[in-house]
């Protein structure tokens, strides 16, 4: 039996009541470094005004932050191995929050991995010299359109990239229903309240039977009988 045999053996309901969020993770290089903040390069553009958390550094010298996208621009294109081209971002990142513990690990980090001597220009913007990739992380809330054991369909301020694999969480009645989705694709929608909406298809994947039947309860008391 195909995929879409498979997706077809569980109609979808329309519902407005059902909320969720995801986790999602982008993928961005520093370009420079400040006790303040910093400068990063990414192929996915970056929300102004939200919120990342995201690690600097391995193993005890690392330092675990939060940061707001204050800016973010189209800076050019980028040809891959596979021969795609992909747009690249540059993004300037604001520190949330720096207590004196963050600070200080923060200290010890750029004395360790930044090109110039940091007592010269602690405040200013610093290259850094490893080239390993970092991991930007936040949480995206949103509303379930249609519902099925095999799906959903979701309004989300936040499109994560199709195909990727995200970390979902449902709000099922009182219980938290937690799984793990496929991006099939993502459309932009229309303006809400001054911020752009998306519209994202997602597929349910690696949902073990116990969890099946437990979305399948739900779709069958809650929405079929409203059909």
């Amino acid at each position: 039996m195909s995929d879409q045999d498979e997706r077809r053996r569980y109609p979808r309901f329309p519902t407005d009541e059902v909320q969720g969020s995801f986790s999602y993770s982008v993928k961005a290089h520093v370009d420079n470094l400040s006790l303040g903040g910093f400068a990063v390069r990414t192929s996915a553009q970056l929300q102004v005004g939200r919120k990342y958390n995201f690690r600097l550094g391995e193993g005890p010298d690392s330092v675990q932050l939060e940061g707001k996208v204050m800016w973010c621009r189209l800076a050019g294109t980028e040809k891959r191995d596979t021969g795609d081209v992909v747009p690249v971002y540059s993004a300037g990142i604001a520190f949330e929050d720096i207590l004196t513990t963050h600070a200080e690990q923060l200290h010890v980090f750029m004395e360790k991995n930044v090109i110039l001597d940091l007592k010269q220009r602690i405040f200013g913007r610093l290259k850094v010299e490893s080239q390993d990739e970092i991991d930007l992380e936040t949480e995206s809330k949103f509303l379930v359109k249609q519902l099925s054991a095999s799906g959903m369909l979701i309004i989300t301020e936040l499109p994560p990239k199709p195909e990727s694999i995200v970390e979902l969480e449902l709000q099922l009645n009182d219980d938290v229903f937690e799984c793990m989705g496929r991006v099939v694709y993502a459309a932009e929608v229309d303006l809400v309240e001054e911020e752009l909406r998306y519209r994202v298809g997602v597929e349910f994947v690696q949902l073990s039977g116990d969890r099946l039947r437990v979305l399948e309860n739900f779709i069958r008391i809650e929405l079929a009988r409203e059909d």
